[in-house]
């Protein structure tokens, strides 16, 4: 047996199988070949398929005393910090001492970010045009250390007759290196009869909870950032599976989306992301704490109106053109969705602070033909992976070549973009364009040296960017959609590859990863109006469209530190 043989196991064993004494005898039984504990792996799950399949699903929709994560949430207090044992989880000390800072910090702020994050989570039904009927559960995810916010989320459901349904919190210890190790481990279990049962599996698991799934409204996310950047190394021993297996596993993570889908419709659902940072950003936390507190509980109302200018002006263009600036090679031409009534219909949404907190972005799905050139970002970390001179070159919306430099040993850095951006992909559709446009967000990471550690939450409100991979609407775009100041159908919801759904073809990807180009590095952005009139956006990093000028005014006179 190979360590690296019973940390695969490990890993099973707490995040997915379950039994780990008999996972640990499989991985001694192997002897330290691979091909023969991918064969004791797949047997097992096929024996245990229908345990696995339902302990899961019903970790979806478990409420009270029958949820552990729960139990624990609601035995948190400041003090000892004793009940953080009680998860069963490896707490580093970062947590420990994030857990005292929040159970410390002034309680009227604590619950008036509590009700602001619910606040937004139900307003997302209005500015999603949703009806929440008279579903109550709200899946609550947070992080280790994060127990007093989350606490009073979901003081703050119970007291709009909501429950939250709390999942297994997030910890250091299994994020960043760890779970880039570990990312394809149930590949490790999925021979062609694991997978079969387990899809059986999972359709009994769905079927047998729909009443409580069809119970289900949204899902609030508490995250959390400070991490330094950094290029992920390739850790000795780490499973890596072969093409088959990566394979059955992106068709078992799809087919359990498909299901999850059935109950639990995209376009019925509101959320709530947001993020806060930890004690890895150093010395300064509790200054950058206030900070991104100060920015999460911002009112949105002002700039939403000022978006609306945005919108109405790029409704009169057939297409977006982005040319970087000081050494940025980003010359990028994006196609609008034709309009068919401009009286009544929009291509962008307006974003305010409720979905993806803090408030600032304007989107739009493009059309794929024609949308064609070279995205170039410098430096950017994107979901824990540090990019440096990152280029995608995209023809007719897909891309058609990338790579990065510094990445990797490898010459161009392919490898490492397909593993870590195109998740194994080989190639990806450009699935949104948007304009973020919360430059107090920006200013606030700039002045305070944090760029390289936002997360892409918070990354997407501070500048133009794309996302590659599946449109915002996948799975709902049948669903009207209006924007709330002009009462305009947002109708750019699917692009040309997810417009054959229900063909039998595949046409989503199960990625979703935008990537920012940031405001110091744009030359300009304009809209391009069918007869060739440009529509002047941004120039050298500042807005220049009448109307927008006051959100320069945090790039100009920066942040306090």
């Amino acid at each position: 047996m190979t360590d690296s043989h019973l940390a695969l196991a490990a890993h099973l064993s707490r995040t997915w199988l379950g039994g780990e004494a008999e996972l640990e005898t499989l991985a001694e039984s192997a002897k330290g070949d691979q091909a023969r504990l991918e064969g004791a792996l797949s047997r097992w799950v096929g024996t245990h398929a229908v345990d696995i399949a339902g302990r899961e699903v019903r970790a979806l929709v478990t409420t009270g005393a029958d949820n552990p994560w729960e139990t624990v949430l609601r035995s948190a207090e400041g003090g000892g910090l004793s009940w953080l044992e009680d998860y069963g989880l490896p707490v580093r000390e970062e947590e420990r001492e994030l857990a005292a800072f929040l159970y410390e910090y002034p309680a009227a702020r604590r619950r008036e970010i509590g009700v602001h994050i619910v606040e937004a989570f139900l307003h997302g039904f209005l500015s999603q045009s949703r009806t929440r009927r008279s579903r109550r559960r709200v899946r609550l995810n947070y992080w280790v250390g994060q127990e007093a916010l989350a606490r009073e989320v979901l003081l703050a459901l119970e007291e709009r007759g909501l429950q939250a349904v709390v999942q297994q919190p997030q910890c250091l210890a299994w994020s960043g290196a760890y779970a880039m190790a570990h990312g394809a481990d149930r590949a490790a279990c999925l021979s062609d009869a694991a997978l079969e049962a387990l899809l059986r599996a999972y359709d009994l698991a769905y079927r047998r909870n729909s009443p409580e799934l069809l119970d289900t409204c949204g899902m609030i996310g508490i995250g959390q950032f400070g991490e330094a950047a950094g290029v992920p190394g390739v850790l000795e021993g780490a499973y890596v599976p072969g093409g088959q297996r990566r394979r059955r596993l992106l068709e078992l993570e799809n087919a359990k989306r498909e299901m999850e889908a059935r109950y639990l419709a995209p376009s019925d659902l509101s959320f709530c992301k947001v993020a806060f940072p930890n004690l890895l950003v150093g010395e300064n936390f509790p200054a950058v704490f206030d900070a991104f507190c100060a920015l999460n509980t911002m009112e949105s109302e002002k700039y939403e109106l000022i978006q609306q200018t945005l919108i109405d002006a790029l409704d009169t263009c057939e297409r977006v053109e982005l040319e970087g600036a000081a050494g940025n090679d980003t010359r990028l031409t994006v196609m609008l969705r034709p309009l068919g009534d401009g009286s009544k219909e929009t291509n962008f949404l307006n974003c305010g602070g409720d979905l993806n907190i803090p408030h600032g972005e304007l989107f739009t799905t493009p059309v794929l033909a024609g949308t064609t050139g070279t995205l170039h970002v410098k430096e950017i970390y994107l979901k824990g992976v540090y990019f440096r001179d990152l280029k995608l070159e995209f023809r007719d919306g897909m891309i058609a070549s990338y790579g990065c430099g510094g990445c990797a040993d490898e010459p161009g850095g392919r490898a490492y973009v397909k593993e870590h951006l195109l998740q194994g992909h080989d190639t990806l559709p450009m699935g949104e364009f948007a304009i973020g446009s919360n430059t107090l967000a920006y200013a606030i990471a700039r002045d305070m040296d944090l760029l390289p550690r936002m997360p892409i939450l918070l990354a997407e409100k501070m500048g133009p960017h794309v996302a590659v991979g599946d449109p915002c609407f996948a799975r709902g775009e049948d669903a009207p959609v209006y924007n709330l100041y002009d009462k305009k159908e947002m109708t750019a919801r699917e692009n040309e590859r997810t417009g054959r759904r229900g063909t039998g073809e595949e046409v989503y990807t199960n990625v979703h990863t935008d990537i920012t180009l940031a405001f110091d590095e744009l030359a300009r952005l304009d809209g391009v109006r069918p007869d060739g009139e440009r529509v002047p956006i941004l120039r050298d990093g500042r807005f220049v469209l009448p109307g927008t000028e006051c959100l320069n005014e945090p790039l100009e006179r920066g942040v306090q530190r």
